[in-house]
């Protein structure tokens, strides 16, 4: 019995070492082995350091002489309320956004990934979606990287969109979320349709995309003490 719980235990473990990525896209190279370093998408408060938004690279790897070290900090200038980061599909760029500058920063983490570089910025995001703001998910498909947005520009409501970009930062498409009236294809899972947005998952094999609501500028960026 000790021999048959111990051989349960083991292969327990395996599978747990071995595990695919949590919430990470199907669409992603997989990663096996020892990884060397891990991003951190950091957020700047006023009267530390440099007050900036910027990204961290920590040396995760135990064989490696700065393990649990900083290694790199890229600053990107100012607070953008910094929030998620993704990686495309091809893991070569990390997307991080800022919920409140409706900034993005495309990252080069392939050339040297114990020191990124800021490959891109992208500065029209609101202007090119045709007005979505706060965008909250960088979330990756075959060659192209798809933004959920919280927002909007003209009553900073919930009302938002998924936003498309390839892989470079070159913008694609808009499509607002499906509300009542309106459901643009979409099959809803409850009672309501309220063109709100905040998350994405892709279901592969089945074919679709599963999106969730949140709220809008207005009160995601409210002071926390009213």
């Amino acid at each position: 019995m000790i021999g048959r719980i111990f051989t349960l235990v083991t292969l327990l473990v395996s599978q747990l070492s071995f595990a695919d990525e949590t919430c990470m896209s199907p669409y992603m190279a997989k990663i096996s082995g020892q990884e060397d370093f891990v991003y951190v998408w950091t957020l700047g408060v006023e009267g530390l350091g440099d007050e900036q938004d910027k990204l961290v690279t920590i040396a995760v790897n135990p064989n490696d002489e700065n393990y649990g070290e900083v290694v790199a900090s890229l600053s990107v200038g100012g607070r953008n309320e910094a929030h998620h980061s993704g990686f495309t599909d091809d893991r070569r760029y990390l997307w991080a956004s800022g919920l409140d500058t409706n900034r993005i920063f495309i990252f080069d983490v392939h050339s040297d990934p114990a020191e990124p570089r800021l490959h891109k910025a992208i500065d029209d995001f609101v202007s090119k979606s045709g007005g979505v703001v706060g965008p909250h998910t960088s979330y990756a498909l075959p060659g192209r990287m798809m933004l959920t947005g919280l927002s909007n520009n003209k009553d900073h409501g919930g009302v938002t969109a998924l936003v498309e970009y390839t892989n470079d930062g070159d913008y694609i498409a808009t499509y607002w979320m499906p509300k009542d009236g309106d459901l643009r294809g979409a099959i809803k899972s409850g009672k309501f349709a309220d063109g709100y947005g905040y998350d994405l998952r892709a279901l592969s094999r089945r074919g679709v995309m599963v999106t969730s609501s949140f709220t809008g500028w207005n009160n995601y960026m409210m002071n926390l003490a009213e």
